[in-house]
């Protein structure tokens, strides 16, 4: 259960960077490098906060491969 929250939040967040970058009109001017950059590394950042979200929703979750009998 805490996998489904944690991928809903990053999908909220992801969905929210989208359109902050498709409001600044980054898919129109992605061939210049004054845009390229900065573009690659908010996406860059967009990835690692959904790193963030989805570690510190699910805790030590996603580890736990085999329960203790």
């Amino acid at each position: 259960m805490k996998n489904l929250k944690a991928i809903c939040a990053m999908i909220i967040w992801t969905a929210f960077s989208i359109f902050v970058l498709y409001s600044l009109g980054a898919h129109i001017h992605y061939r210049e490098i004054i845009w390229a950059i900065p573009t690659s590394i908010s996406l860059l950042i967009v990835h690692m906060i959904n790193m963030i979200i989805y570690f510190t929703i699910t805790g030590k979750e996603p580890y736990k491969w085999f329960k203790a009998s």
